[in-house]
């Protein structure tokens, strides 16, 4: 935590160990309710797929959610490919087949990760799926 917060800005030692506890208390609960709510984005975005209707806004706001929360608990790759995600839907207004697969692609990879329990960084596979994630984002530009 003293990572995020940086050098020299007041942090108060004992503040952030009992953060620290309390975060780690809290994971247990965390992780089963992070991979329900991966599991119904899952099944939210098939169902704009089925319905050809896709709210990408509701789609944005849910994964920025998820992406913010679960860095704080130690799933920093799951928030890598939100951040990706994220910024991959910001320019998109019509939604190409090239740009479905995409994101059903983000989205399914940030629930294996949490069904996987990969925390941190992640191993050296984690690094070749945000490169690949990254490939895909840019072949759906071009």
């Amino acid at each position: 935590m003293l990572a995020k917060i940086g050098p020299g800005h007041g942090a108060n030692h004992a503040a952030v160990e009992r953060a620290e506890q309390i975060i780690e208390r809290m994971k247990g609960v965390y992780e089963a309710r992070l991979e329900t709510e991966l599991e119904n984005l899952v099944a939210e975005y098939q169902e704009m797929r089925d319905a050809k209707k896709f709210d990408l806004d509701l789609l944005h706001d849910k994964v920025h959610e998820i992406r913010g929360e679960a860095g704080t608990f130690g799933y920093n790759l799951v928030s890598d490919i939100g951040k990706l995600l994220c910024e991959m839907l910001s320019p998109i207004e019509n939604v190409t087949a090239g740009e479905d697969r995409a994101i059903f692609t983000h989205i399914k990879a940030m629930h294996t990760v949490v069904a996987q329990k990969v925390t941190g960084a992640g191993p050296e596979v984690a690094k070749q799926i945000v490169q690949g994630l990254t490939t895909i984002v840019e072949q759906t530009k071009k």
